[in-house]
């Protein structure tokens, strides 16, 4: 075997060839150290006929790339096996290496040179096998709803594998139509390539229908795409071939998916040429990774035993040769004697399959599945014992991982809900039986999202990471912790010890949390609220404890968070009251109980009201008026807000064009009304056509209309923000970032954003101006705004000092109870009569105290 050794680090090659010549004295090393040489090497071995069998090339090199002599030698057609040497086992560059065309790639880590010659041995096999698996032509039948999918597919065959043609069509009926017996056998196709999700069917469906309706024993493939790998592999039951997860390397995965697949479904239908044409049989038997075997009748003499039997047992054939049993000795002592009874006991006639696992010394433990078929002559006689064998490690992994993400998390690998139920309905039939208590813990973070905004996605999954890692570590083993969602915990507690016992535990883990976590170099705090049942006292069902400890912690959050509580019944009666008041808040809008009041904004320049900001109320026929912190957080979390947003704009406009028809003015410029815009509304698509219409129907100019949106609603997604903002612009409407300061945006990105006012937030405002870090905060953003060009306009302001300081500060506009309570629309133009008065008056302070 030639080998060229593309290297530029001369004493990795001189190691490299001086161990090779030990090793494996056939392989024949020639070595440089440099793209250029390389290049120049390859022509004179094209021109003069005598190619390597092997291109050995280290990725980096001093002139260049490997990646770029891979990509020379699979353009130009070379028939050379190419193996990329790596220093670093960068996945990117392997997954990139395979792309280009490069049949093996081994990592320079631990005993790599050792492992060379068996490597070189194996992709030259498999590109001799490639090459000549190319020469015969597979036809596939493609059965994909997607013509795109199809042109991708049919596009990237015609380029790398023309030997595969490829006939497509949408539906499982018209795939049936071109199946026997609709066709002739030799007019159907060599193989069944199918997506999971047809129109009306699933692949399970066409798979049942091919293999047991009409008996077809046609190679079958189905391509899954993420979250149907279960149902997958029932089609590998029901009888498929094999199937493919739709992933980024499909495309250079499916064509010896493919081959494999047709070889596979040509042994099986070769069977009966074993008794005409062994040579034919080996000949097939070496181009795949299957083993092969033939043996006399009774089993006791080896006849043929196929290369592949050496990849997997790492044992020489010749073993076998020499005697029959010998492959018996590296199957698993579990499995060994079960099996040679099973072997040894098999009559005349049988055709059995086997499954047993092959562990060769110091090597991977290997799962098989054997097939033992009879081999007649043309009068019936037993002439042959055939068997594959055929290695499903990979499968079972694939089986074992499938089944692991049915019952974990697949960020923290945490169990899941259903696992949590299983346990839970587990520990409750303990406990039962025992007579013992079970506790269940509901645990949500507090605050996370804002962790998540500032620091990324990437930061936030390591941080649950750790939070499931310290919740495991300060639990029991037979405890169970599960995450149920985004920052959502839940956790069984087994033969707890009361409602004692229990506030330990919860207290414990609200200690595991409390320590600080350092990711990215920053250290971050976390705390997280509790709501705590108890099995039997609060109830007997998991489903009835889960429900009671999350009322338990929604109470612990409406206590401040960072807490714990135990339901009682009044949390459940709280809870009832709850969801009654949502079901009215649903109702609320078409009842006409939903009414605007206005709070005045001054302009501190001139002392004028300049604007008014429209608040929602909600006059229930029962409670009275309900103030927007008692059912706004609601309606944001049930998603009602986007209708009664939608209601506010146009009822504000209406208001406000009706003023002005009626001659209200509170000063030298027409009246503007600001809105508050929620997050869901900034997110969901239509915005812009929403406020288009509110001014249409209404008549208000654009100009006298401000939008409201909250820093921290903005940074969800600043680009989609920064898109819809920019259009609302283009309607002439006014904008203002709501509660500035309380939320994590970046200056760099605001100053992007087409904006007119930036709000202060009332914190920061009521501390000044006895608060100095306040009164600091308040002047740095006024005077950072104004070099934005915006203007500036504080709310919460409720003293004569704070509207002085503000004065002195720079601020433009105020709005607070110095100047105004919000009032509803019948009685605003008396008062902004008054503040006119009082300011002419110049008592403003003391007509508003």
């Amino acid at each position: 075997m030639r080998v060229l050794y593309v290297e530029d680090n001369e004493q990795d090659a001189d190691l490299t060839c001086r161990r090779l010549a030990r090793l494996a004295p056939a392989v024949a090393v020639a070595t440089v150290h440099t793209l250029a040489d390389a290049r120049a090497r390859l022509a004179e071995a094209e021109a003069a006929g005598a190619l390597p069998d092997v291109l050995l090339v280290d990725v980096r090199l001093p002139d260049g790339n490997g990646l770029e002599l891979l990509g020379e030698v699979r353009a130009r057609g070379l028939a050379v096996a190419v193996v990329m040497l790596t220093g670093s086992g960068d996945e990117a560059l392997v997954v990139a290496a395979l792309r280009g065309g490069a049949d093996d790639y081994v990592v320079k880590a631990g005993g790599y040179i050792d492992r060379l010659p068996a490597t070189f041995e194996g992709v030259v096999d498999a590109f001799r096998a490639a090459t000549a698996q190319r020469a015969s032509t597979i036809r596939v039948l493609y059965a994909e709803p997607s013509a795109d999918d199809v042109d991708l597919l049919q596009r990237h065959l015609a380029r790398y594998a023309p030997h595969l043609q490829v006939q497509a069509v949408g539906s499982a009926q018209e795939a049936f139509a071109r199946l026997p017996p609709a066709v002739a056998d030799d007019a159907a196709p060599d193989v069944l390539l199918l997506d999971f999700k047809l129109p009306g069917m699933t692949a399970l469906d066409v798979v049942r229908e091919v293999r047991h309706e009409r008996g077809l024993r046609l190679p079958i493939i189905v391509i899954t795409g993420h979250g149907d790998e279960t149902s997958a592999a029932q089609t590998l039951k029901l009888g498929a071939t094999d199937y493919l997860v739709k992933q980024e390397d499909l495309l250079n995965r499916l064509p010896v998916a493919i081959e494999n697949a047709w070889y596979r479904g040509q042994l099986e239908r070769e069977r009966g040429a074993l008794r005409e044409s062994e040579e034919r049989f080996r000949q097939m038997a070496e181009s795949i990774g299957d083993v092969f075997w033939l043996s006399d009748p009774q089993r006791r003499l080896a006849l043929y035993v196929s290369p592949a039997f050496e990849r997997i047992w790492h044992m020489p054939v010749g073993e076998v040769y020499a005697d029959w049993r010998a492959w018996l000795r590296y199957v698993h002592e579990d499995d060994r004697e079960p099996l040679r009874a099973r072997m040894e006991s098999l009559a005349r006639d049988d055709e059995v399959q086997l499954e047993y696992r092959v562990c060769p010394p110091g090597r991977e433990t290997r799962h098989v599945v054997m097939r033992v078929y009879v081999v007649r002559d043309g009068q019936g006689r037993d002439v042959r014992r055939a068997g594959v064998v055929q290695d499903v490690t990979e499968r079972k992994a694939q089986e074992a991982r499938i089944e692991h993400l049915a019952y974990h998390d697949g960020l923290t690998g945490l169990p899941n809900r259903t696992m949590l139920m299983d346990r839970l309905g587990q520990a409750l039939a303990q406990a039962q039986r025992l007579n013992q208590q079970v506790a269940v813990l509901f645990l949500d973070l507090d605050r996370f999202k804002p962790i998540n905004d500032s620091l990324g996605h990437l930061v936030g999954d390591q941080l649950l990471r750790e939070i499931a890692r310290r919740l495991r570590a300060a639990l029991r083993e037979n405890d169970t912790v599960a995450r149920v969602g985004g920052d959502e915990f839940q956790v069984v507690v087994c033969n707890v010890a009361g409602a004692t016992g229990a506030a330990r535990i919860a207290e414990k883990l609200m200690r595991a949390l409390g320590e600080p976590f350092t990711l990215e170099g920053q250290e971050l705090y976390v705390t997280a609220s509790l709501g705590v049942s108890l099995f039997p006292r609060d109830g007997a069902s998991g489903e009835l404890l889960l429900k009671f400890a999350d009322i338990a912690l929604y109470e612990a959050k409406g206590e401040g968070r960072n807490a714990y509580r135990f339901f009682s019944p009044e949390m459940n009666a709280q809870a009832h009251g709850r969801l009654r008041l949502e079901n009215d808040l649903r109702r609320a809008v078409e009842r006409n109980e939903l009414e605007l009041h206005y709070q005045p904004q001054l302009d501190l320049a001139i002392g004028e009201v300049c604007a008014v900001e429209a608040l929602v109320r909600w006059r229930h026929p029962e409670r009275g008026l309900v103030l927007p912190n008692q059912f706004i957080p609601m309606a944001e979390e049930t998603g009602l807000v986007l209708g009664i947003g939608e209601w506010v704009l146009g009822e504000a406009c209406h208001q406000v064009a009706r003023w002005q028809r009626e001659g209200l003015v509170s000063g030298s410029s027409p009246l503007r009304v600001a809105v508050n815009i929620s997050a869901r509304q900034l997110q969901r698509p239509g915005l812009d056509g929403a406020v288009r219409r509110a001014l249409a129907d209404s008549g208000l100019p654009a100009a006298c209309l401000e939008l409201e949106i909250t820093e921290s609603s903005v940074m969800l997604d600043p680009q989609h923000a920064q898109s819809v903002l920019q259009s609302l612009r283009e309607l002439g409407v006014q904008l203002s970032i709501d509660d500035f300061g309380t939320g994590y945006s970046s200056l760099a990105y605001l100053k992007r954003l087409p904006l007119d006012r930036l709000k202060i937030d009332r914190s920061f405002i009521g501390g000044i101006p006895t608060d100095s870090d306040d009164a600091a905060i308040v002047e740095t953003i006024i005077v950072m705004t104004h070099k934005l060009g915006l203007r500036v306009i504080a709310e919460g302001v409720e003293t004569l000092e704070q509207r002085l300081q503000l004065v002195r500060q720079g601020c433009d506009e105020m709005q607070g109870f110095l100047l105004a309570h919000p009032v509803p629309a019948s009685e605003l133009p008396a008062l902004l009569e008054r503040l006119k008065t009082a300011a002419a008056g110049a008592a403003l302070g003391t007509a508003s105290g």
